[in-house]
């Protein structure tokens, strides 16, 4: 549903607060602004806690672009998570780490000293093709290693995230549409309409219907949630370890 419709179904019927008047101000209790704000809170809501919002390789936050000697890049705002990473150099995704772990010249098993003198002699640093990334290195900051080269100028990584809305939805815009998946564009009225109708102007008759919406908004999310993660579930085969597996 685009925002046009997105209103007539909060307002109109879930809300029963539109009226055509042949003359006069509309009579109505909750402006359009007011339930654009909410449906733009309903959204961020699924977009946090549910993860609907899953993307590869989409600019401006599904991307970035590698240049000379540059080894940290900022993520976009929006983005909650990063899945893993891909050059356009390559098919295969990058490895990934902690930020720590590149930036740790010591070997694996190090004590605090060797870990230290490792660290104070430590004058050179690897560059060419990018290996492996970490997505801790700072809020909202994505590490590369090695640190790139000229011949890395340029490349473009393409980033699976899920993230939250970019664009909220406006009135100046009516065709605009969410950016969460069409299948919550129900639960998007249903919270909006839960939240005008617990407003402290609004009859007690009403607000418990309007806490039963938000209620079952919640139930909503949760099961967004829910489908989502059934969704990643993989096939998987027994792994043995070499070391505990035993042959008879």
């Amino acid at each position: 549903m685009n925002l046009s419709e997105l209103l007539a179904h909060t307002a109109g019927e879930l809300l029963d607060d539109r009226t055509t008047l042949v003359d006069g101000d509309p009579d109505s209790l909750y402006s359009d602004e007011y339930i654009v704000r909410q449906l733009n809170e309903a959204q961020r809501i699924l977009a946090r806690r549910a993860w609907v919002i899953i993307e590869y390789g989409k600019a401006p936050a599904g991307t970035i672009v590698l240049a000379t000697n540059k080894v940290l890049y900022d993520l976009h705002p929006s983005i909650l998570r990063v899945f893993d990473a891909t050059p356009s150099s390559q098919v295969a995704p990058l490895g990934r780490t902690d930020d720590i772990l590149l930036r740790d010249p010591s070997p694996v098993g190090a004590d605090a000293f060797d870990i230290g003198e490792a660290a104070a002699r430590e004058d050179t640093a690897l560059t060419g093709a990018t290996w492996a990334f970490a997505t801790d290195a700072g809020t909202h900051q994505l590490r590369v290693y090695p640190t790139p080269t000229a011949a890395q100028n340029g490349i473009v990584v393409s980033l699976k995230v899920v993230r939250m809305p970019i664009n909220e939805l406006t009135l100046d815009d009516m065709d605009a549409e969410p950016e969460v998946p069409i299948q919550w564009h129900e639960a998007m009225c249903e919270y909006a309409a839960g939240k005008a109708l617990t407003l402290p102007n609004v009859d007690g008759e009403f607000r418990t219907v309007g806490r039963t919406l938000l209620t079952e908004f919640n139930e909503t999310v949760r099961l967004a949630r829910q489908e989502r993660v059934r969704a990643e579930l993989g096939t998987s085969r027994w792994g043995f370890a070499s070391t505990t597996a035993v042959t008879r």
